[in-house]
């Protein structure tokens, strides 16, 4: 079937949500291609934690900006009025805010006044797309200042896309739980002697090794509730997901971001009392790592405690600063006051390193 708007056959975008949920496709990509079918200002894709109402996954596409989409999933959805309503909603029954909301109550709530008007946004059609015993996920379609609502055709499209939404979530799910199960990089991270966690996009804890998990139980600066990376103190919380999203682990056209992708991102964790934890972010693509991780594209966490006195880590050094790990080893040695002659011996080298 052809699609309303766009070049592209309904058949396929709806192939393409089943690929976005078994890794083979960036969520956004498939996502825009729903935008663009049903004229969309925007399309957005929630997950929302039942225990504390955090945002555990978060997919947006279309003319929110990126700033929008960051202050939206760590401040703005708390009063989001429209999320309390599609929550109390039977699974796939949509519903269209402007049969909810008018014009006086738009005229006097925060959330619009202070966020969505002027970000441009206006009128919302949605419905709750996912719900288990941990998380509700929640799909909108959304029309800018200036647009009307969604017409009867296009509800009626965009309906549709929600239930095959809902088949893919769940099969994304069922293969979150099978992927805890031994994989051949998570046995290489047990062997390391630093403290390793694996994340996706969102900050969804994939693995952690032993080292690690004993961070997240004695550090309150980092933690895991219900499968997810938190960091209590807000600032912090933010500079996480955007060093995350700076890696572009789903590609370009996952989100609306301006600056390029960088191969490695570091958060400093302050406290008052204690030296910092250093956070350093690096991809790990499939592509790149021979599936030993996984099929889908996954960061890896190396946490440092400044506080911890030890002579200077080859490992550590080649993760935070992108040094093969032969630079990593000279780099340890003259860190920990040794000289070039000295490095080269040791590493044995030649004595053309030492003359360089």
């Amino acid at each position: 079937m052809q699609s309303i708007a766009s070049a592209v056959p309904q058949d396929h975008i709806v192939g393409s949500l089943y690929r976005a949920a078994a890794g083979e496709l960036p969520w956004g990509e498939s996502l825009d291609l729903v935008r663009q079918d049903v004229n969309g200002w925007g399309v957005h894709l929630h997950g929302i934690r039942l225990s504390d109402g955090a945002v555990t996954f978060s997919y947006e596409v279309g003319s929110l900006s990126a700033e929008g989409a960051l202050a939206y999933i760590t401040q703005y959805h708390q009063i989001d009025p429209r999320v309390g309503m599609l929550a109390r909603l039977n699974l796939l029954e949509w519903v269209n805010c402007h049969e909810h909301f008018n014009e006086h109550f738009v005229a006097n709530n925060r959330f619009y006044q202070e966020f969505l008007l002027p970000h441009g946004g206006r009128w919302a059609s949605g419905t709750k797309v996912f719900h288990d015993d941990e998380l509700i996920a929640i799909f909108g379609v959304h029309r800018g200042l200036g647009m009307q609502p969604l017409s009867p055709q296009e509800a009626a499209l965009s309906q549709r896309y929600a239930r095959h939404i809902h088949e893919a979530l769940s099969l994304w799910r069922r293969q979150q739980r099978l992927l805890k199960s031994a994989l051949v990089g998570n046995a290489l991270i047990e062997r390391l002697g630093h403290p390793v966690l694996l994340v996706d996009e969102q900050l969804q804890l994939v693995h952690a090794n032993a080292k690690a998990m004993a961070v997240l139980e004695r550090d309150d600066r980092l933690r895991q509730r219900d499968g997810m990376l938190t960091l209590p103190v807000r600032h912090q919380g933010d500079a996480a997901l955007r060093a995350v999203r700076q890696l572009r682990l789903g590609g370009a056209a996952s989100y609306r971001e301006t600056e390029p992708a960088v191969e490695r991102a570091v958060v400093r964790l302050e406290s008052p009392d204690r030296p910092p934890l250093l956070m350093i972010f690096s991809p790990l693509r499939p592509e790149d790592t021979m599936g030993a991780f996984g099929t889908r594209p996954l960061a890896l966490v190396l946490l440092h405690d400044l506080g911890q006195a030890r002579d200077p880590d080859p490992f550590l050094l080649s993760s935070a600063f992108g040094l093969t790990p032969a630079e990593g080893r000279v780099a340890a040695r003259l860190a920990a006051g040794d000289s070039a002659q000295e490095v080269a011996e040791l590493l044995l080298l030649g004595p053309q390193v030492a003359e360089a």
